[in-house]
């Protein structure tokens, strides 16, 4: 943890900002000159002379509020609220990001539409739900200060080590109902692929949205109820793997995956760029994941299957929820490949 991130907290259990920092082990880390400006000088923990950079590696906040105490291990706050649940185990938790793969940052463009990297420069941005760092990675490239939230250990974790190189990404466990950060601090916040899991999905935009600035921006991402084929699929196969032990599942996954490459990844690569032929394998079950490694693919089903979609959104829903919210300049379009999402945007006023 960066002595700065303290900036930031707050205790989710009674949104106190006094925590009280404790530590029992630090290291220094070397930084580049062109990754902080001179008036940066004074940042805490940071010695431009010498070009390090203190960080907490392990110790606890303790909240001068309630009293409560939140453990820092292997560098990152743990801050679930008291009788917060861990979230689900993720098949994600080995994936590896090559920053230079341009799939990967397609994806980020994508989904982030219609923001570009500019807005994202000298931005203090939250990804909310962070998965294994696969937009982080891009955020930060774009020249952000990122904060990174997740309460799955396994995705914590493995955000933590795609995104090792990055000294602008920060890490902390919590949860999107409670978050362990204070209220408007951030210039945009963006949740990505998340929403539609939660059994309280208006809760989670509410205490998100809390956390943007006035004139700062929230971005959403989500499943939309038109999801044809894959939808019926993936309850029907989410129906039969309930039971099965994570080892199990992985496996199944694994042949799954190898029938999405055989019967929907080919022939896509083979005919998507074919006039006629397009209409057809532009219909096949997430035919947009052939670009994807294999072993990401099977990462993919397992957490389709393993974490239940508890909600299905219309684009009036996503705009209604902004507007009775009060966001300004609101965006919202429709994205389909293969099913249908949303994209949503609005400026906090």
């Amino acid at each position: 943890m960066k002595y700065r991130m303290l900036s930031w907290l707050a205790c989710p259990a009674c949104r106190g900002v006094d925590l009280e920092l404790r530590t029992t082990k630090t290291r220094s880390e070397p930084i580049l000159a062109g990754q902080f400006t001179p008036d940066e000088v004074d940042l805490p923990g940071v010695d431009l002379r010498a070009m390090r950079e203190q960080v907490v590696v392990e110790g606890s906040l303790r909240c001068g509020g309630c009293g409560a105490v939140y453990p820092i291990r292997d560098g990152i706050p743990r801050m679930l609220p008291p009788g917060g649940e861990e979230g689900p185990e993720s098949g994600h938790r080995l994936t590896e990001i090559d920053s230079q793969e341009p799939a990967w940052e397609e994806n980020f463009r994508d989904l982030s539409e219609p923001l570009q990297p500019a807005d994202f420069l000298g931005r203090l941005v939250l990804d909310a739900g962070c998965g294994f760092g696969r937009h982080v990675v891009h955020a930060a490239r774009y020249g952000a200060e990122v904060v990174a939230l997740d309460s799955s250990v396994d995705a914590i974790d493995s955000c933590a080590r795609n995104s090792a190189a990055l000294s602008r990404v920060h890490l902390v466990q919590g949860d999107l109902l409670r978050p362990p950060l204070r209220e408007e601090v951030f210039d945009l916040v963006y949740c990505f692929g998340v929403l539609h899991h939660l059994e309280q999905p208006r809760a989670a935009f509410g205490s998100l949205g809390r956390l943007v600035r006035p004139g700062g921006r929230l971005a959403l991402w989500v499943y939309g109820a038109r999801q044809g084929l894959t939808r019926h699929v993936s309850n029907a196969l989410r129906g039969l793997t309930t039971n099965l032990e994570p080892a199990e599942l992985m496996s199944f996954s694994r042949w799954l995956a190898r029938g999405l490459r055989l019967f929907s990844h080919t022939p896509y690569r083979a005919l998507g760029s074919v006039p006629v032929a397009r209409e057809v394998v532009s219909h096949l079950p997430v035919h947009d994941h052939h670009q994807w490694p294999f072993d990401v693919v099977v990462a993919d089903v397992y957490d389709r299957l393993r974490i239940p979609v508890r909600h299905w959104f219309r684009g009036e829903e996503l705009e209604s929820w902004l507007t009775e919210a009060g966001y300004a300049d609101i965006h919202v379009s429709r994205r389909v490949r293969n099913n249908e999402t949303f994209r949503a945007l609005g400026t906090r006023r």
